[in-house]
């Protein structure tokens, strides 16, 4: 038996004799939807599930909604300080399972997982219009297919109930400026809206520094102002400049209508637009010769034995955006008050970009490339609830999903001019299309011991080309399927109404992204090539918990869980020339998340959790050396502790994280932390403090990082920040 198997196992056993102590304690749980795609308290879910309300969310500093989740357990958030926007560097994994592409992301009950890479930007979601937020842990393609390896998140917007206009702004550090603006209203009792704008801004700060590797030998300018550094694996490199602040701008625009057909019956249309872009300010050089004038280009001479050659484009890069829209339409319809139907379609079109210098490039100008990522899905559902006898509740449903790719590369004779292209380089078109049938039994086998049992049949189709135009090389990929069957068993048992023991297992898989299979492109004189016959990423996952709650207001959940991956994909390279994606990783976690809530008072809570993740590669054909290495970015231990709730006419939290340090290299040789591009350890303290002024008017304070805490996230990460903000409501 392992150590974390015996903690486990003691916690089941303690919290068995808790239980016979605490035998008349009260209910546990709120109201989950997404456990099982019906309405069910948390105490009866077949998962651990953790929702962060509305209220939770406002006593904390959150502009980009993926920070709500900053402090749960099993969960590690690795996102963009300064609440900047990225669907790519914005990244939320579940209990040990690597990468964005493996979390499932809803918003109400609608995937937003890009159709390119599976990406999210969480920056496109009102913060403010967010009713709540379900975090259900562990593998669930069994009703959910796709990307739902390590779980599910499912962010639930508001309804309106009332009329009501809300203005939010909000100034900080880094030039920050935030200004929402929304209208809720409920008109006849059958029609509501709710429409929302927002914009955001950030001059942004210095994080991106300008390194360079010295090489042996004499002759260059003497300078002055380098930093002697080492990379990750101690090898000595010298600072000479960054790249400037990484200012950024977005805005959003949302309309929801809810129009009530009946008591039993209801349609929703929903149309969100976002626009975001970031860019890199004037650069800075550290260095200057011995008359003090600044050295950004020629030879240098380092230190007495070493030099570097230096170029602008060094200190240089280039800006992205991202632009989508997203429609929705959803109908429900209860009959006879024990059938329900759902369904569901939605458009979802997604644009990002980016802009590369090439060689010669400076500050003012110069050639690059423009890359152009169009991707759409279109979905749709139909869902069946019923019971079936006494015993029996039938969760029936099918969807499908169809995701293109039209990947554009052009010749920029002006970097800084987006109208400037004229070759295009290299085309990369691509398509799939997902269809599935799933079903789920909730089987009442006693009063108290619940079953559910279920599986999910997807098949998939795809096709797409690549066509290089410089180098004459085009190439069709002919069309091509798979299926997957994800299966889930699940067992609750409820001996009071204050305790929750709980046993599953379960399958998962994730079907290769557009981006994986016909993203090719050139790095240098290699290309990183399409990989058109990759087959499914896939995980089998087994878990046992308890929830218990006592008599004196306090909560204590615990899970222990093992996670087998199978499949995963790895980049190899092929020769000096060519690198390509295979399925050649398997690996294994270990983990274990232990949860205390405390209330203080009705509106008053504290909280700690404890997450613990073990992970080893078994397999890696492509990269032996990651054999027995644990699996990158993925930190080993998280911890959080803090306070959040309402006294009087004050509101807010103080919230201290801790987050290990992790790999980023396969093969773990990036040993070296405090340096550019570690990802280190660190524990930050972050706090806000709300007043209500008048019944329409409240103000607050928010610093995160409160002791100014320095260290990196592979990029230089910003200290401490203060935000300041007003809300008018009426």
């Amino acid at each position: 038996m392992t150590k974390v198997n015996g903690i486990s196992l003691s916690l089941v056993a303690a919290a068995t004799f808790l239980n016979v102590a605490n035998a008349d304690s009260t209910d546990l749980g709120k109201v989950s939807v997404t456990a099982t795609k019906t309405a069910i308290t948390t105490s009866e879910s077949p998962a651990s599930v953790e929702i962060i309300t509305s209220k939770e969310i406002e006593n904390k500093q959150v502009q980009r909604a993926d920070e709500a989740l900053k402090d749960v357990a099993g969960v590690y958030v690795r996102s963009d300080a300064d609440h900047a926007p990225n669907s790519w560097s914005n990244a939320v994994s579940l209990r040990g399972i690597p990468q964005y592409t493996r979390t499932a992301v809803l918003v109400d009950g609608v995937s937003i997982n890009n159709a390119f890479s599976s990406g999210v930007n969480w920056s496109s979601i009102a913060v403010d219009d967010i009713e709540k937020i379900e975090v259900v842990k562990g593998p669930f393609s069994s009703l959910y297919g796709g990307n739902a390896m390590g779980g599910v998140i499912n962010i639930i917007r508001k309804e309106p109930t009332k009329q009501e206009f809300n203005i939010k702004t909000g100034y900080g550090s880094n030039n920050y400026k935030n200004l929402e603006l929304s209208y809720k209203d409920k008109l006849f009792d059958s029609l509501g809206i709710s429409v929302n704008y927002g914009h955001k801004k950030s001059d942004g700060y210095t994080s991106d520094l300008a390194i360079k590797t010295p090489s042996s030998g004499t002759g260059g300018v003497d300078v002055v102002g380098q930093q002697l550094t080492t990379d990750y694996k101690g090898a000595a490199k010298y600072i000479v400049g960054d790249k400037g602040e990484k200012s950024w701008t977005q805005n959003d625009i949302g309309l929801k209508l809810f129009y009530n057909i009946n008591d039993n019956s209801k349609v929703t249309f929903d149309y969100n637009h976002h626009k975001d872009e970031a860019k890199y300010n004037d650069f800075n050089t550290y260095l200057s010769d011995s008359s003090g004038n600044p050295i950004y280009s020629g030879s240098v001479q380092l230190d007495e034995t070493h030099k570097a050659t230096l170029s602008e484009k060094d200190f240089l890069f280039g800006p992205n955006g991202e632009t989508s829209d997203k429609f929705t339409i959803n109908y429900t319809n209860t009959f006879n008050d024990s059938i329900d139907i759902d369904v569901k379609a939605s458009y979802f079109d997604n644009n990002y970009w980016y802009v590369s210098q090439t060689t010669g490039a400076v500050s003012a100008g110069g050639s690059g490339t423009f890359t152009d990522v169009p991707s759409q899905k279109t979905f749709a559902s139909a869902q069946l609830n019923f019971s079936l006898g006494d015993y029996n509740y039938i969760t029936v449903g099918m969807d499908i999903t169809k995701n293109e790719l039209q990947k554009d590369i052009n010749t920029l004779t002006n970097w800084r001019d987006y109208d400037s292209k004229t070759t295009l380089q290299r085309e990369n078109n691509g398509e799939s299309i997902t269809k599935a049938f799933f079903i789920q039994d909730t089987i009442d086998i006693t009063k108290n011991l619940i079953a559910y049992v279920g599986g999910r049949y997807d098949y998939w189709e795809t096709e797409g080309d690549f066509k290089d135009y410089i180098n004459d090389v085009y190439t069709t990929y002919e069309k091509r399927d798979d299926s997957y069957f994800s299966p889930k068993v699940s067992l609750v048992y409820l001996p009071t109404k204050s305790t929750t023991l709980r046993a599953s297992w379960g399958k998962a898989f994730r079907a290769p992204s557009l981006s994986d299979l016909y993203s090719a492109y050139y790095s240098g004189a290699k290309l990183i090539q399409s990989s058109p016959g990759l087959a499914p990423e896939k995980v089998e996952s087994w878990e046992i918990g308890f929830e218990q709650t006592f008599n004196t207001k306090t909560q204590l959940k615990a899970t222990y869980y093992e996670n087998v991956l199978s499949d995963m994909m790895y980049s190899t390279d092929v020769s000096s020339t060519l690198r390509e994606k295979r399925n050649a990783g398997k690996a294994e976690i270990k983990g274990l998340e232990i949860e205390v809530k405390q209330a203080i008072t009705d509106k008053i809570n504290i909280f700690a959790n404890y997450t613990y993740n073990n992970t080893e590669m078994i397999e890696n054909d492509s990269y032996p050396d990651s054999v027995g290495k644990e699996l990158t970015y993925v930190p080993k231990t998280q911890y959080n502790i803090g306070i959040n709730g309402d006294y009087g006419l004050w509101n807010g939290s103080v919230i201290g994280s801790y987050v290990d340090d992790m790999y980023t290299k396969d093969d773990n040789s990036d040993i070296v932390k405090d340096v550019y591009g570690a990802y280190e350890s660190y524990f930050i303290v972050n706090t806000k403090i709300g007043y209500k002024i008048r019944d329409y008017l409240s103000a607050s304070l928010s610093i995160n990082n409160l002791f100014d805490k320095e260290y990196f996230q592979s990029d230089m990460t910003p200290g401490r920040t203060i935000y300041g903000e007003l809300s008018f409501k009426f």
